[in-house]
């Protein structure tokens, strides 16, 4: 229906409150889904299954699956061995996504390449293959030899496990877990032999809302669903709720229409309004719903 921003903008305040928490609660159980998933994969591992979905949302949004594929032959475990010396994690991973692969005069380049050799065989690792990554249009932010750097940095610090991650409760619980730098290497290179002005060296702020969205709310949710702790869900919404809203083409839809978007839990919300109307599913709509209740 073209008129469905116009009315939902028009709804009383407490029918569209119930409308939104309604399309917030189903999205989350979605997402929480594809957590759980990866859970039961990860032999209820709950820092592995962390380990993997960090990997997955830091891949976003054109490497998420080689990414993840990365984090299944670099494991949590391996990582934690390696602890101690953030260049080896950074050397397995980066050795593993085969982005390594070829012969450079870089002596960095040469130490990380002859370091995976020994982490290969230590833990019985199998190379990627290059083809797997999309390195198109990746200037330089998004450059998934970046990304892996920024990965490794992350997951060597102490602070990161999956305590930590459900014990957040603010955008600065969360930058706290995701402001490590990356090694001196990578602040002037994103690509492997030539430095480069203005490299991110962590994330930015925004990365940061994303990460919380995407990677923490939902696994609070998941954790809170299979283990029965309904006041980590709430915490999880919580949360949205003090994070700023999204701005994209779907929200830009409603909110142009006048409904009020001011938190992540509201744009959430309206993101899964929006797969409803894409799916042409009016009858299962929670809109329609409340708008024939009232």
């Amino acid at each position: 229906m073209n008129d469905c921003p116009l009315l939902l903008a028009t709804t009383d305040i407490l029918h569209r409150t119930k409308v939104l928490e309604d399309l917030l609660v189903r999205r989350l159980m979605r997402k929480s889904r594809r957590v759980l998933d990866t859970w039961e994969r990860a032999e209820r591992d709950w820092n592995q299954t962390l380990y993997e979905m960090t990997a997955y949302a830091m891949g976003a949004p054109r490497n998420s699956v080689p990414f993840q594929k990365l984090a299944t032959r670099v494991t949590f475990r391996m990582c934690m061995k390696e602890s101690g010396n953030r260049h080896a994690v950074e050397s397995m991973l980066l050795g593993c996504s085969g982005l390594l692969v070829g012969e450079y005069l870089d002596s960095q380049i040469v130490g990380m390449q002859e370091d995976f050799v020994y982490l290969s065989n230590k833990y019985n690792i199998e190379t990627m293959k290059p083809s797997e990554w999309n390195r198109a249009m990746s200037y330089p932010a998004g450059n998934p030899l970046l990304r892996i750097a920024q990965f490794a940095a992350v997951v060597s610090q102490e602070e990161f496990c999956f305590n930590n991650v459900v014990a957040c409760k603010t955008l600065d619980d969360v930058s706290k877990l995701f402001s490590a730098e990356v090694s001196d290497y990578w602040q002037d290179h994103y690509t492997l032999g030539s430095k480069f002005e203005g490299v991110p060296k962590s994330m930015g702020k925004e990365r940061k809302v994303v990460m919380a969205i995407n990677l923490v709310v939902p696994i609070q949710f998941a954790y809170g669903e299979v283990m029965g702790k309904d006041e980590v869900k709430l915490q999880a919404m919580e949360l949205l709720e003090s994070l700023p809203a999204e701005h994209n083409r779907i929200v830009s839809k409603w909110t142009g229409a006048g409904v009020p978007c001011t938190t992540a839990f509201d744009s959430q919300a309206l993101i899964e309004l929006e797969s409803f109307c894409n799916d042409g599913e009016c009858r299962q709509c929670p809109l329609a719903k409340q708008i024939k209740r009232t």
